[in-house]
């Protein structure tokens, strides 16, 4: 694949702008759940006139295809706006004139042209069921996204954007989509779309990435909700904060679409329902039936109506804030990332009735194959790193989250693609959390990482070399070399050992991690392994079960690093419940105890503790903050738009208290680093 160059940024430092349709007066769906009626005003045309009129940003995502794509880029461009283009298509001799628009030409989307849905029941050709691999589903969409990417790059069509709530992003990344652009509100948690996103901007050395928001469809407040609004700006910011340079508004301000948002002003339209009931009813003939009716109720879904008009309003504040603050230059510090595993192709958020990779008759001949253990690791990382506190009661807060240990970057193992230099150079510490497959190129690079000077936590699962889910009866042999990683840590898995209740520390004084006897995390149920340490002394063990006090957590030195390991044949999402005695409401379990442990011995020039100075309290879960080394700026944000959260801020030596009003942003000049000075580096 042609590899782009880095996208030159305007000058307030990011890309603002909106989707623009050709809404065209009519019924797009309609049953007993769903409507959604496109008004007649305003046209595209007029819409990308409005938003010069209007303030809203400075760019146009356009839907539309063939000469209407391009004469609307060129009015467009005509009036100093950078224009993407989302779902269209062309001839070559149309796409070859897109590059005249120069660097106001950002790229095209694919968007969610490539996923695995629930309807697809496809295998992998010439495969029986029993045999389809995660390999096999991955190669798939690898493939199907390499064959779309070349083509476009061969006909004019530019850097490559991928857009959708999928967390197997990475994937469109691999198989050689540019700027990963999530489908924001859809994806359900800002920050995890952040964090993937920017990881794999570094990883891959991208032109850019971004956010598509989708609030007016997915936010699911509903407007009876005041924070309805609120939400939508904090999203805006909150992309600032985490490093976003391309913010699109995917509708709402010029119509509404939506009928997901319970109250929604698209309930009031007329509604078509079939029979039996059903979805799509689309035809010329219904919409002709009912759009005199429709017409006299489009001032409630079209650019006059107040829902439009508040979403115009945040648009324009949020842009005249950063024509007055451009974004900072660069991207947030990141100390540490969280490895996205090599076939980790799971939804992102745990649902034990989904299916991986959308293989749901593969998950009903095989039960592993649904989500399960493995992916309720990503949880884990959610409630440490990125916590969502209740902050949009009485609705559930799907979207906000805090970054009480700064910015984590989630970086992809996905198809063996990464090397150790990246992650020598960007990251004192990596997880692994979720699904991974082993490999010795793999296992080779963790060994280069960790002996070179990095931190690494990782479990037994994480090191098997397993294709088919195969995560409660695998053996040694589907280990790495056997199970010897004396390499990597220090140890050889000789077997699965004996099931236990609770875990606990080695004696009545806390240990660096804070555990202590009597304290049990627990009850647990797992296997540990039955291992050997190759060279005693360089571990320690910092968890027990608390019976027979054999290992559970140990810390291995090797070389310059350190690897944290969890003895146990199970993933640590199995690991993490924490039902025994001394348990705490705010517990984020032994897992939890340990990822956050490993985030403060690994910070950076910047941190945010409680009142203690040592640990992030309570008020930092509603406190997201990131500190841009290339720019000199602290950006910190309350998540909480009813009460103000406090901290105390750590930078350069510097220990300052801090105290955010209710959903304040704020912005902190401090020390610029020269180009290569960091403390990341292993």
């Amino acid at each position: 694949m042609t590899k782009s160059k880095k996208t030159k940024l305007p000058a307030c430092g990011l890309f603002l702008g909106s989707g623009i349709y050709e809404h065209g007066g009519r019924l797009v769906c309609s049953g007993k759940a769903f409507t959604y009626w496109a008004p007649d005003y305003p046209s595209a045309a007029e819409s990308v006139n409005l938003i010069v009129k209007d303030n809203q940003g400075n760019t146009a995502q356009l839907w539309q295809s063939g000469e209407r794509l391009l004469e609307l880029a060129k009015s467009a461009t005509a009036q100093g706006l950078y224009v993407t283009f989302l779902y269209s298509s062309a001839p070559p001799e149309i796409s070859a004139q897109f590059q005249a628009f120069g660097d106001q030409y950002i790229g095209y989307d694919f968007g969610e042209r490539y996923s695995f849905g629930i309807y697809d029941q496809d295998l992998p050709p010439g495969k029986e069921l029993k045999d389809v691999t995660l390999k096999d589903m991955a190669d798939r969409l690898l493939s199907k996204v390499a064959a779309h990417v070349k083509e476009r790059q061969e006909t004019g069509w530019g850097p490559v954007m991928a857009t959708s709530s999928n967390f197997y992003i990475d994937y469109e990344i691999a198989g050689g989509a540019e700027v990963p652009v999530p489908e924001d509100f859809a994806f359900r948690h800002l920050m995890m779309a952040s964090a993937i996103s920017r990881g794999l901007y570094r990883q891959y050395d991208l032109p850019l990435w971004g956010s598509h928001l989708a609030h007016e469809w997915y936010s699911w407040l509903p407007q009876a909700n005041p924070l309805k609004f609120p939400l939508f700006k904090a999203g805006l910011y909150l992309k600032y904060l985490t490093g976003a340079k391309l913010i699109l508004n995917e509708s709402g301000n010029w119509a509404l679409q939506s009928s997901l948002c319970p109250d929604s002003p698209m309930h009031t339209m007329p509604r078509v329902e079939g029979t039996p009931p059903g979805l799509r009813h689309t035809s010329k003939e219904i919409t002709d039936r009912h759009i005199d009716e429709a017409r006299k109720l489009f001032c409630n879904i079209d650019y006059r109506s107040p829902t439009a008009a508040k979403y115009r309003k945040e648009i324009s504040d949020f842009y005249d804030f950063v024509k007055a603050h451009p974004a900072p230059a660069g991207q947030p510090e990141a100390t540490v990332a969280v490895a996205k595993g090599n076939y980790d192709i799971c939804a992102g958020e745990f649902a034990p009735n989904n299916a991986i990779a959308g293989a749901f008759r593969l998950a009903q001949a095989n039960p592993d194959w649904y989500e399960g253990a493995p992916e309720r690791g990503w949880d884990i990382v959610k409630s440490v790193f990125y916590p969502r506190p209740p902050v949009l009661a009485p609705n559930k807060n799907f979207h906000l989250a805090g970054s009480p240990h700064g910015m984590v970057d989630i970086v992809s193992f996905a198809a063996d693609q990464i090397d150790a230099a990246f992650l020598k150079a960007n990251y004192k510490a990596v997880i692994l959390s979720g699904w991974n497959t082993c490999s010795p190129k793999q296992y080779a690079l963790l060994v280069d990482y960790v002996t070179a000077g990095g931190t690494l936590c990782l479990g037994i699962p994480h090191l098997s070399t397993n294709l088919s889910r195969n995560y409660h009866h695998y053996t040694v042999d589907d280990l790495v070399n056997k199970g010897d990683f004396s390499a990597l840590c220090g140890v050889k898995v000789l077997g699965p050992g004996d099931r236990f209740y609770w875990a606990t520390g080695l004696e009545r004084t806390p240990n660096a991690l804070g555990l202590a006897v009597p304290r049990r995390y627990g009850i647990i149920g797992a296997e540990l392994g039955k291992i050997e340490l190759t060279d005693p002394a360089r571990v320690e063990v910092l968890a027990n079960d608390d019976e027979e006090f054999r290992p559970f957590i140990l810390r291995c030195k090797s070389g310059k690093g350190q690897v944290f390991f969890i003895n146990s044949w199970a993933y640590p999402g199995a690991l993490n419940t924490d039902d025994g005695p001394g348990c705490t409401v705010d517990s984020k379990g032994l897992m939890g105890l340990l990822y956050g442990y490993i985030a403060r011995i690994s910070r950076g020039h910047v941190w945010i503790t409680g009142p203690d100075s040592v640990h992030p309290d309570g008020d930092c879960e509603y406190i997201a903050y990131s500190y841009f080394p290339d720019a000199g700026k602290i950006c910190l944000q309350n998540i909480d738009f009813k009460n103000p959260r406090r901290c105390i801020l750590h930078q350069f030596g510097d220990v300052d208290p801090v105290e955010l009003a209710p959903a304040e942003f704020r912005i902190v000049d401090t020390v610029i680093l020269k180009p290569g000075e960091k403390l990341n580096q292993v």
